[in-house]
């Protein structure tokens, strides 16, 4: 059984997946919190899969931290994450990822990925990525990237007539285009492009 969630946040939640059971979260993130969000997910039967994507867009003094746990506790389950975050003013975005893989959950296939686009001197991001695997059998990856909007790329599309306001909404929306291609649901995807647009169209640019 297939199920989606569209958030606007992070929830403090624990997610418990059974046999077979697919569950793709899809969060929109515009307004930050106050402390540490926490979201557990557990696949307890085998078989079970979580995807998460998430996309957060920061401003002003907004901060999103949040950790997330990764519980691989059955054969043949699979829980990826894939955070893109894109801060500006002095936003910043703290996120940690515990994954852990049990002993008897053999063939699991587990990710983690937090990537950040900075386009302002004051907002920062950081990440701490932590993989704890029991057995062998498994495919376990993570990656993580704090950057700021590519000089050369920028530079070959004001050489093509955009203006830098333009140039750089493109590479934005690129930025958040390689995970919006795994998103199904059309009208999620819109709702994001459209998100995106709003955002930029207020950034401030240093």
């Amino acid at each position: 059984m297939k199920k989606i969630l569209f958030l606007n946040t992070i929830p403090n939640k624990t997610i418990v997946l059974k046999n077979n059971e697919e569950l793709t979260i899809v969060g929109l993130i515009t307004n930050g919190w106050e402390g540490i969000r926490h979201l557990t997910i557990k696949a307890m039967g085998r078989g079970a899969a979580c995807k998460c994507i998430f996309f957060i867009l920061g401003t002003n003094n907004s901060s999103y931290s949040a950790k997330i746990e990764a519980i691989h506790a059955a054969p043949q389950t699979q829980i990826k994450a894939r955070i893109r975050s894109v801060l500006t003013d002095k936003s910043s975005c703290g996120i940690e990822g515990a994954w852990s893989i049990e002993k008897k959950a053999s063939g699991a296939d587990t990710y983690f990925a937090h990537h950040t686009l900075l386009l302002s001197q004051g907002a920062s991001a950081k990440t701490a990525p932590f993989l704890e695997i029991k057995t062998d059998d498994v495919k376990a990856g993570h990656a993580a990237s704090v950057g700021k909007v590519d000089g050369d790329a920028l530079f070959y599309l004001l050489s093509r007539g955009l203006s830098e306001q333009q140039a750089r909404a493109l590479l934005v929306q690129g930025f958040f285009e390689t995970e919006l291609a795994a998103i199904e649901n059309e009208k999620i995807k819109d709702t994001i492009r459209v998100a995106v647009t709003t955002f930029l169209s207020k950034e401030k640019h240093e």
